[in-house]
């Protein structure tokens, strides 16, 4: 027999598959990360966005995240697959170890290979088209 948190936690990894496969989630987090309302995200926004991840998951506040730490957030209880992956190719030096160094570089590169344009902005379709965290 299934424990509740089990089935809320099946229930919540069902709904953000879908969300991910349709694009909606990625369509909110583009609109809510563009602070200026212009219709772009621009690299200070998007490094923004992935700094607030990773405070969300630096439980204890020292601006490094462990894996242990990691597994004890509601992101790798809800989705461990991805929260495990995120951890794998933030850890650049393998150490166990996310570093706010280690996302700014992750980011800025990640942001450069998002805008294909090189405009130094994103838009709303190169963020949906390249963003490898919605498309595999």
């Amino acid at each position: 027999m299934y424990k509740p948190t089990k089935i809320l936690i099946l229930v919540a990894l069902i709904i953000a598959t879908n969300i991910l496969a349709n694009g909606k989630f990625g369509s909110k987090i583009f609109v809510k990360c563009d602070d200026n309302k212009d219709g772009l995200l621009n690299q200070s926004e998007y490094l923004k966005m992935s700094t607030k991840r990773f405070k969300r998951m630096d439980l204890n506040k020292d601006l490094v995240v462990t894996y242990k730490e990691l597994q004890n957030t509601p992101f790798a209880k809800m989705m461990p697959t991805f929260a495990l992956s995120w951890f794998a190719k933030n850890d650049l030096d393998k150490n166990k170890k996310v570093t706010t160094k280690e996302i700014t570089k992750v980011s800025n590169k990640k942001f450069d290979m998002m805008d294909t344009n090189s405009d130094k902005l994103l838009s709303s379709n190169e963020w949906m088209t390249n963003n490898p965290s919605f498309n595999k």
